[in-house]
């Protein structure tokens, strides 16, 4: 019993022994950075290297890499390079501006639109002074029975100072009426508000509508005139017509047709000199006709009075600067200013003259409307 003790005790130690050994590295092991293990035979759990030691070894293991600077940033300073900013200048603030005087804006927006009011206030007295006078020069002036007669009789009536005659403040108004219609008219051809008539190309002759809405603006004297003729005229006319028991259609009193001609001296040399025509009056001389022409378009033609208002510079000579109207087998009557012509649009035939003109009286203006028949 006892030797058999004594040999199993050296075995059991032996065993002992290779079981903790199991757990120690191997005494030529070495560590992951070359060295041998330095520990003890008998180690326990492995310690945890610290940040330090860990970016150490990284940087062992990882080779370090030069970065170029790029040229387009050499005119850059680097971003590692501190430089001394300039010193910053300290700009003296803006005067403060002066308190506002709300009284004053106020005063100054009220006088706006007192001047804006009194402008309005202004036009509206100016038409209706224009539109008061016409209404009396054709009750109070107008001879509305040698017109009616001579209408029937002839088929036209020619009438002068139809605006500036009578009294002197009517005639004095009248005159400045005329001026205002004469500026109004230039100011449309100027403007390009008036078409060339490409019917009388050589005659240097434009012709615009007066027809009031949205271009009351471009002529309103011109267009007051034609309201107010259309408005009294025909009513005395037709009372005239039907004691004579003449069988003229009444005229309507609120429809018309307005149409404004004005004639330019260099648009018919122009003319001439570009289309090789004469000058002579012989030659350039139009045919007779009648307003509504003839055959089908007179009968659907609602137009039975012509009215002709001549605006030629005053005091003219008719027979050297043209114009007018020559009747058929009548005489020929000028374009003198301020007069009115009327005509039968349905019958009396005859040719509206062209303009001569010289070079102090270039232009010539005349203010048509024509009277159409009365609708049932």
């Amino acid at each position: 019993m006892v030797q058999f003790g004594l040999l199993a005790m050296p075995m059991a130690i032996v065993v002992m022994s290779m079981k903790i050994n199991a757990f120690a590295p191997s005494p030529s092991s070495t560590s992951r950075d070359g060295s041998r293990w330095k520990s003890p035979l008998f180690m326990g759990k492995k310690k945890k290297p610290s940040m330090a030691e860990r970016r150490k070894r990284r940087s062992r293991r990882t080779p370090s890499i030069k970065v170029e600077r790029p040229s387009v940033l050499a005119e850059l300073p680097p971003v590692d390079a501190w430089e001394k900013p300039a010193p910053t200048e300290v700009k003296p603030s803006d005067p403060i501006p002066a308190e506002i005087d709300n009284d004053s804006v106020v005063d100054g927006e009220a006088d706006e639109t007192v001047a804006k009011a009194s402008s309005l206030v202004e036009s509206q007295r100016k038409s209706v002074d224009c539109l008061t006078f016409v209404r009396k020069r054709v009750e109070e002036y107008f001879p509305i029975g040698d017109a009616a007669k001579a209408l029937v009789e002839k088929g036209y009536f020619v009438y002068d100072g139809f605006l500036s005659s009578g009294s002197d403040e009517d005639v004095a108004f009248g005159n400045s009426l005329v001026a205002e219609m004469t500026e109004e008219s230039f100011s449309m051809l100027a403007n390009d508000k008036l078409e060339r008539d490409i019917t009388r190309l050589v005659d240097g002759e434009y012709v615009g509508g007066i027809v009031g809405g949205e271009r009351y603006a471009d002529c309103p004297r011109l267009t007051e005139y034609v309201v107010s003729l259309t408005r009294h005229l025909p009513p005395l006319l037709n009372n005239e017509l039907v004691n004579l028991q003449s069988t003229m259609p009444k005229l309507d009193t609120t429809a018309s047709m307005g149409t404004l001609r004005v004639y330019d001296r260099n648009t018919r040399l122009g003319a001439e000199s570009l289309l090789s025509a004469p000058s002579s009056e012989d030659a350039i001389k139009r045919p007779f006709g009648v307003i509504c022409g003839d055959g089908e378009d007179a009968e659907t033609d609602s137009r039975r009075l012509t009215a002709m208002l001549f605006l030629s510079v005053k005091d003219s000579d008719a027979n050297e600067l043209g114009g007018g109207v020559t009747v058929e087998n009548e005489v020929k009557y000028g374009g003198v200013c301020d007069r009115m012509i009327l005509l039968r649009s349905d019958l009396c035939s005859h040719r509206q003259e062209p303009w001569k003109g010289n070079a102090e009286d270039d232009k010539a203006i005349c203010v048509t409307v024509h009277f159409v028949k009365e609708t049932v």
